[in-house]
Order: structure tokens, then sequence, then C-alpha cells
């Protein structure tokens, strides 16, 4: 109960228009493992797989903002999909970019719908009713990662969603 009440009120003070973020140096790897850790709940038995490349280099991000555009995109591939389907993680670095792409194998997003699915309270006439939720989750990572200069995109089709996120590799912290 107290972790979706900090939820709850997270997701209201991020639901602004202007997010600040605080960077500081951090491994993104480790931080998606903190994510996983703190879903375990939600996870349950379900299979998670995650490929990272060996040295994801450590950057400047809000951790906690990150933590939270993460979570969201997470529980959205958790629920979205078969219990008994993977969701996957991958992290690669590679010219100064890390993306971290987060796939489930649901029954994807219609095409017309991926143009909408980061727009605030946008939620899905097929599944409103099935699948409980605001039509927050999605807009508010997105505004995240592009605070941190990054962009979240989505790629979709019947069977397999993939999520992506695009950051710079920032090596110092900007004030």
């Amino acid at each position: 109960m107290k972790e979706l009440i900090d939820n709850a009120v997270e997701m209201a003070r991020l639901d602004t228009a202007h997010i600040d973020v605080h960077p500081e140096i951090f491994n993104l790897q480790d931080t998606l493992q903190d994510v996983l850790a703190s879903m375990q709940t939600e996870i349950d038995d379900r299979p998670i797989r995650v490929v990272c490349d060996e040295r994801i280099p450590p950057m400047a991000f809000d951790r906690r903002l990150m933590k939270f555009a993460i979570k969201q995109l997470l529980d959205n591939a958790l629920k979205y999909s078969s219990s008994e389907m993977p969701v996957e993680i991958q992290m690669h670095g590679k010219n100064a970019i890390l993306t971290m792409e987060i796939t489930d194998h649901g029954e994807g997003i219609a095409v017309e719908e991926q143009t909408q699915i980061f727009e605030r309270f946008f939620r899905s006439p097929s599944i409103k009713a099935q699948i409980p939720g605001s039509g927050l989750g999605l807009s508010i990572a997105h505004r995240i990662v592009q605070a941190h200069s990054g962009e979240l995109t989505v790629s979709s089709q019947p069977g397999q969603t993939t999520f992506r996120i695009t950051l710079p590799v920032l090596k110092q912290v900007i004030p």
C-alpha cells in the first residue's frame, strides 16, 4: 500500500510542464538492477532476460527519475504480456550513446496508436476496460528521458513491443 501511495505522489509531482533533473554520475546497469529488485513482487516468476554490454560506462543522470522511467516501462511490459512470455532488456553503448530496450511479447500496439502512446492520459480503447492505468506513466517516462536530452520511442507489431531509451553518455555533471 505504501508503494502504491508513493508512486501516486511521485506521478503527481512529475506531471508538470517542467521536470527538474539533478544529475550525478551513476552506472545505468546498476540502476536497472535496483529497479528489478524493487519490482520483485510484480515480477514474481516471470522470465526476465537482461543482456548488457560488458562495459556500460558510468554517466551523468538523475537516478531517482531514471529509476521511475524504467519502472514505468517494465511495469507496462509485465502488464501487457502473458506471464509465460519473457520480458527482455538489452543495454548497449556505442558512439557516446547508451541504448536500453525493453521488449515484451504481448499483443502489440496498433500502428495508429503508436503516435499517441506518449500523450498524457492516452489509453488504448482496446484495453481500457481490461487493464487498469491512468495514461500518465508513459507520458512522464517520455518527459523524463527528454529532460536527460534523450529519446524514448516505441516500435510494435503483433507479438512484440519494444520501448527504446537512447541517452547521451555524459561523463560529467553539467550545472
